[in-house]
């Protein structure tokens, strides 16, 4: 009788998820990765870009609001086709659907901002709370993506690294409501969409990999998660496996 296949192609486990702050934890930091791969950065780039090239050409409100909007369900739709995953492209138009219903019922170009203005503010007070709470948002999400959320507090190292990679967040989100609100308030629109777009992904991916240097050392030295016994090893009337074993 002969042996069964092995595992396929189909069987393989999925590569790890290394985008956003969860490169923290890759072994090596790629910054294409980090960003969700070349795909990625397009479409978190190209539909504020749309806008305010739109806006430059024609400064009227409908014009730059049609495109980005439709750019950002093209990008969706691509998605779909393909069948891969959808997240980074439903999460752009998502973003700028709520810019392009803001600024409809406002009527000033300038509100298609203000939706992402209101999340970075939201993003800052989270990121200190997790401070001051010892909860640091890096750590966090590194811990989650370790399988260490229920321990790491009791690593001080772990949590000291998290809390200085979670200041460094803090200070990006901060610079990017002291240069951009007033731009807003002004309604300088294309001055606004351009601050935006130079201080969205490149300065972000670069925190990211000062954010995976920061947590390198804490991560090498963590413990390893206790493996899971073998079945000569099990006692008796220990709870079975999920497979039923």
């Amino acid at each position: 009788m002969s042996a069964p296949p092995g595992p396929g192609p189909a069987d393989a486990a999925p590569p790890p998820d290394h985008r956003g702050l969860k490169s923290v934890v890759a072994e090596e930091f790629s910054f294409s990765e980090a960003m969700g791969g070349v795909r990625g950065m397009v479409e978190s780039v190209l539909p504020g870009l749309t806008f305010v090239v739109a806006y430059v050409i024609k400064p009227v409100l409908w014009l730059p609001l049609a495109a980005a909007f439709s750019l950002a369900l093209a990008l969706a739709v691509v998605r779909l086709i393909h069948r891969s995953s959808v997240m980074g492209a439903v999460s752009s138009l998502g973003g700028i659907a709520l810019g392009v219903i803001w600024a409809l019922i406002s009527g000033k170009a300038e509100d298609f901002y203000l939706p992402g203005l209101l999340i970075n503010a939201g993003y800052l007070v989270g990121c200190l709370i997790s401070i001051m709470a010892r909860w640091p948002a890096v750590a966090v999400v590194a811990a989650m993506a370790t399988g260490r959320l229920g321990t790491f507090t009791a690593d001080r190292a772990f949590v000291r690294r998290g809390a200085a990679a979670t200041w460094l967040m803090v200070g990006l989100f901060a610079a990017r409501l002291v240069v951009q609100l007033p731009l807003y308030l002004a309604g300088q629109v294309a001055l606004l969409g351009t601050f935006k777009l130079a201080m969205g992904a490149p300065p972000f991916v670069a925190l990211l990999w000062l954010s995976w240097l920061i947590m390198r050392p804490a991560l090498r030295s963590a413990p390893a998660a206790p493996a899971a016994p073998a079945d000569d090893d099990r006692a008796p009337g220990s709870a079975p496996t999920a497979d039923g074993a």
